[in-house]
């Protein structure tokens, strides 16, 4: 394969790169099928391009090549292109590292954290008021299995391998021998990729999943966090040298909860949660071993005549003659460690911090602050459990358990008709009896309180096993009252754990961010949830989705209720004396919270920042952003950086009244717009069953939980990211722009200085750049044409008609308002390499939306079970996984 990103004279670096990336593929494709299959390969490609550049014939054209190809034919062209778009997007980040690169070179490097402290530095903040900052940051990645990521790990790994070669390639002076044996190897990759099935053969298990996670922390994330940390205390030193630095805490952490969310996944038990932590302590232990291994070679320094008692004392086995102490005693370390010996980070630490000071007293200052620093460090920031895992559950099957054990009991009979004051006032007497209220023989109660139940006593089991800090978060989902909280705590006294967790309420809907203060402030003024806030040093953890308010309300009201929730959620707790620590559910697309991580943090406001924050990886984010140790790293600096600036600047942050009224008027616009579309049009939902593959995404195996929460058969029962899914897909992406046009135009119309109004926000508000910017990437990847395509396949194509209608009419209205509001004459005017990249991809997704259209309309009419529906099915599935390379996101 080819790519129009060629020239004729001086190719760029990256035209380089897609040129022999291309051609090493065309040659696989020649060598596996043939030249008559490369060649129906270049005639797709060509017909795709045709079209995009205004052929009138070329759509016909190409759906009559596709429909004349048999099945084997269509997965050629679908592995072509797929293959395509995963070799191009290594290409992409090779020339974004290398853009990077010159620009540190050259010292005009902006967004990292040299940057942000040198700033800080400029404006006058003195080292007491820069350690005061530091010890507010608190920052925490959380991993997330959830069913966004359509790569195989398999695959992700030999994606990285090709990476790495290509990294060698442009950094090493090879000779002609060493080229072609390099050339060769990368060959070797592209074939194992071409062979390689694209999508799992079989359901993906929880297991799996945990190994999804590990992968990235053992192999990117580990040695990146450590990076960035030596990075951070030579900059601090640099700046504010009178200083001592070494003592701040873990201001960047990561957690997980793979293995852990059981929230709409029966797969996660208690017993597989107590898997999941054995298995991370596992590879935490096989990657220190490995660098305990590398100490044990190089600690070769002569000790015969080194007398000191700390050691004598510490590794009594180890004797003073021993000529080399050092590596000895590392070797003793090692020892225990391979059996387990070590209970929590804190003895190994004491063990290494112990040689550190040793071999510092004794002239080995380098090698103590060098490659074993790097191990203390290492071991300090991650402990003996990689990532301290999260527990998710529904709240309303806790509520079910208590209800379960009231009426059992005689306390309450009918507990979740009870007025909600009752319900409080139940809860907080059971709480401050302190008496059991389950026995330890569960199995005389129904199937959820056993599973409610057992959750729990299982997070205290995993704190005696291993250690508190393994499970130091319990999340409420679907969390609505004060009692909902208040249930929480019941269950975490009664398995004995209260005093070691956070509670946290995750607040998911429209209404339920609008009603969030009100929810805490309650609690905030109940003396028993205080004595257990006071356990958790007055810190309280509050969950925020984006996922759900963005399919409950659209867009704008989505954010703004976000936005608002965050301001008064810090108001709340701040007029009771207490930290909060937001958690922001976000997902991967602009849908569903996406966008750039540090944007999002600027943008926020800024008391909501004071406690420290948790932010989610969700599912393909993690294999873009960590899959490349160099990617990793400047999206760590780039939010290390972001969160700095934020909190130095707290004070001189501020809203207009008037920007808080308009948000207020276009939040309503843009819910009642989305609604009208989405929940009232008696069509929409046959609409979108039909012009998208949403059922048949749910038989992508690429998650251990189901696409539906519960039993539900209704729109509210399908989780947010197949929602999101299935329009990016289509290529419509509705999610993410639906009533956002209407809502500016009839804003504007109501207000005589609206465009006015919106212009100067856009210019002077970071929150509402931010919502502008995020919405103009995905309404400049819809492709209206693509989406027409998918509406042939709806049954009445009357409706479908009608339906297209109104997509196509909100599109044009929300580019046209946005390139008013941005002064730009075309979306993304403002960003001419990113309008690129979309422009340079379309001519390759074209072709495998074309293929899943031909293979859907067969599909459906397929009988489901036959071996013909299961081998169409595997196509339609390996599309999905190709246009999700090619639009470089899912859901």
């Amino acid at each position: 394969m080819t790519s129009s990103s060629q020239t004729s004279a001086a190719p760029s670096p990256i035209s380089v790169d897609v040129r022999l990336l291309g051609s090493l593929l065309g040659r696989v494709i020649r060598e596996q099928h043939g030249d008559a299959s490369f060649q129906l390969v270049e005639d797709i490609r060509t017909i795709a391009k045709a079209r995009r550049s205004g052929d009138a014939q070329a759509a016909a054209a190409l759906i009559a090549k596709i429909r004349s190809a048999d099945l084997e034919q269509k997965n050629i062209l679908i592995k072509a292109f797929s293959n395509y778009f995963q070799l191009i997007n290594i290409a992409e980040d090779q020339e974004r590292i290398r853009v990077l690169r010159r620009r540190e070179e050259e010292g005009t490097l902006s967004e990292y954290l040299f940057d942000a402290l040198e700033h800080l530095r400029a404006q006058g903040l003195s080292e007491m008021r820069v350690r005061q900052l530091f010890e507010q940051l608190r920052l925490r990645f959380v991993l997330t299995a959830h069913p966004s990521e359509a790569k195989r790990t398999e695959i992700l790994v030999k994606l990285r391998h090709i990476s790495q070669m290509m990294t060698q390639r442009e950094r090493t002076a090879m000779l002609p021998r060493e080229r072609k044996t390099w050339e060769a190897q990368l060959l070797e990759e592209i074939e194992e990729l071409w062979q390689t099935r694209p999508i799992r053969s079989s359901q993906k298990s929880v297991s799996d999943e945990v190994e999804f996670g590990i992968y990235f922390l053992t192999t990117v994330i580990m040695d990146v966090v450590v990076d960035l940390y030596s990075e951070l205390y030579d900059t601090l030193e640099q700046l504010y040298p009178e200083e001592n630095w070494q003592d701040l805490h873990r201001l960047l952490r990561f957690g997980s909860w793979i293995g852990g969310d059981r929230d709409g996944n029966p797969n996660v038990t208690p017993e597989v949660t107590l898997q999941t932590l054995q298995t991370m302590r596992d590879a935490a232990r096989r990657v220190y071993l490995e660098d305990l291994a590398f100490l044990e070679q190089h600690l070769t320094q002569r000790t015969d005549t080194l007398k000191d008692t700390r050691l004598d004392e510490a590794f009594p086995t180890v004797p003073d003659a021993d000529s080399e102490r050092f590596r000895t005693i590392i070797g003793k370390i090692r020892e225990r460690l391979q059996a387990d010996g070590y209970r929590s980070r804190i003895p190994l630490l004491n063990d290494l911090r112990l040689v550190q000071e040793v071999l510092r007293q004794n002239g080995g200052r380098r090698v103590a602050e060098g490659k074993l620093r790097r191990v203390i460090r290492k071991v300090r920031l991650f402990g003996l459990y990689l990532a301290p895992l999260d527990i998710r559950e529904d709240a309303r099957l806790h509520a079910q358990a208590i209800a379960e054990a009231f009426n059992r009991y005689g306390i309450a009979s009918d507990y979740p008709n009870l007025p909600e004051a009752e319900k409080q006032a139940l809860l907080l007497r059971e709480i401050d009896s302190r008496r059991p209220l389950f026995p330890g023989d569960l199995s005389s109660f129904s199937e959820v309180t056993q599973r409610v139940v057992s959750t729990w006593r299982m997070v205290a089991e995993a704190h005696r096993r291993f250690s508190v800090g393994v499970i130091d978060t319990f999340i409420g989902s679907m969390s609505k009252q004060p009692s909902d909280v208040l249930t929480m705590l019941l269950l975490a006294q009664e398995a004995g754990v209260a005093d070691n967790l956070d509670l946290v309420p995750l607040f998911e809907t429209i209404e339920d961010l609008e009603n969030a203060p009100r929810v805490m402030d309650a609690l905030f003024s109940m003396p028993t949830y205080c004595r257990h806030l006071e356990k958790r040093r007055m810190r309280q953890q509050i969950m925020i989705g984006y996922s759900d308010s963005g399919k409950d309300g659209g867009y704008i009201a989505s954010n703004w209720h976000l936005y608002g929730a965050q301001q008064q959620l810090a108001d709340t707790c701040a007029q009771h004396g207490i930290s909060l620590e937001l958690f922001h559910g976000r997902g991967g697309s602009i849908g569903r919270g996406g966008g750039p991580t540090n944007r999002a943090i600027l943008s926020q406001p800024p008391a909501s920042l004071g406690g420290g924050i948790k932010i989610t990886e969700q599912g393909e984010v993690i294999g873009y952003r960590y899959n490349n140790r160099e990617i990793a790293r400047r999206h760590l600096h780039q939010v290390m950086n972001a969160v700095i600036l934020a909190l130095g600047h707290a004070s001189e942050y501020q809203v207009r009244p008037e920007w808080s009224a308009a948000m207020e008027q276009l939040s309503e616009l843009g819910r009642q717009a989305f609604r009208s579309l989405v929940y009232e049009n008696k069509h929409f939902i046959d609409f979108w069953q039909q012009a998208t593959p949403i059922n048949e995404l749910s038989q992508l195996r690429i998650s251990s939980r189901p696409a539906k929460r519960g039993n539900g058969e209704d729109f509210a029962a399908i989780r947010a990211i197949p929602w999101v899914f299935s329009w990016m897909q289509n290529r419509a992406i509705i999610p993410s722009w639906y009533g956002v046009g209407y809502a500016f135009q009839t804003y504007c119309e109501q207000n005589p200085q609206g465009l006015s109004t919106l212009q100067t926000m856009y210019q002077e508000w970071l929150f509402f750049r931010a919502l502008i910017e995020n919405c103009q990437l995905d309404v400049a990847k819809a492709d209206m044409g693509i989406a027409r395509l998918y509406a042939g396949l709806v049954d009445d194509q009357k409706m479908a008609e009608e339906m297209m209608g109104l997509i196509e009419s909100e599109h044009r209205r929300t580019c046209e308002m946005i390139c008013q509001i941005t002064g730009q004459t075309t979306i993304l005017g403002n960003s001419p390499a990113l309008l690129k990249s979309i422009e340079s991809r379309n001519p390759y997704v074209d072709p495998l939306n074309f293929l899943q259209v031909e293979l859907l309309r067969e599909l459906r009419a397929l009988e489901p079970g036959s071996p013909e529906h299961a081998a169409v099915l595997d196509s339609v599935l390996a599309t999905i996984n190709g246009i999700a390379a090619g639009m470089k996101t899912t859901g």
